[in-house]
């Protein structure tokens, strides 16, 4: 036989099992957008204010699997805004508790808080939680800061909402906070080659806050524009 056609035979063989694969396991799992779009999931803010990592509680109230992927964000207006910090699978029926950073220090979280589910964060906030292990609580803290930092343009006021909250939880003076904060910076310039005018100026700064879709997603949402 002709090694073009066997070629030939061989791509379509693995685009078919490929696609096969990918609609079933799109089939099996919804992502957490999906989910709360069909109204399928409950999220409870679990833990009070000036708790890092936060935990809260994701009810599965459908008939399939939930993936719930590290960078979503979750709102609420009686709440400050949290992003997703692991990922989990929960299954039908059960409900399993994911922790969550806070995104700024404007407000507090309040326990018991539904929270819905809003779009990805951006790039830059979600390689900072890639590269971070949320059960480490010296790791997390400093994630946590970190944070703080590129959402107010470096200025953390330390003596508002979860910052404040954060200090009385953990018994963290503001002076020692406030050095924490310094060395979080320090470490967050390093990490990504970023500038003090970058850090000041990050909320303006499309490139770096631009919102991230992972390329599982597009795959998946390519697929499903097919069927």
């Amino acid at each position: 036989m002709n090694i073009r056609i066997v070629l030939v035979l061989l791509t379509i063989l693995v685009f078919a099992v490929g696609f096969g694969t990918l609609n079933y396991m799109a089939d099996q799992e919804l992502n957490l957008m999906q989910a709360y779009e069909e109204g399928n999931i409950e999220i409870v803010q679990k833990t009070d204010a000036g708790v890092v990592p936060h935990e809260l509680i994701l009810f599965n109230n459908g008939e399939r699997p939930i993936k719930v992927e590290r960078g979503y964000t979750l709102v609420s207006d009686a709440s400050q805004d949290m992003v997703i910090a692991r990922e989990e699978i929960i299954a039908p029926g059960k409900n399993n508790t994911i922790m969550a950073y806070s995104l700024t220090t404007e407000a507090n979280v309040e326990q018991d808080t539904v929270m819905a589910v809003s779009k990805k964060t951006p790039k830059l906030i979600q390689d900072l939680i890639d590269n971070t292990n949320p059960q480490n609580p010296a790791e997390a803290l400093k994630t946590q800061l970190k944070i703080w930092i590129l959402t107010s343009d470096g200025e953390v006021n330390i003596y508002q909402g979860e910052a404040q909250s954060l200090s009385r939880e953990q018994r963290i003076s503001f002076s020692e906070l406030n050095n924490n904060i310094t060395t979080a910076r320090i470490e967050l310039m390093a990490q990504f080659n970023l500038t003090e005018e970058e850090i000041t100026n990050m909320s303006a700064n499309i490139e770096l806050m631009r919102s991230q879709q992972s390329w599982w997603d597009s795959i998946l949402e390519f697929f499903r524009g097919m069927n």
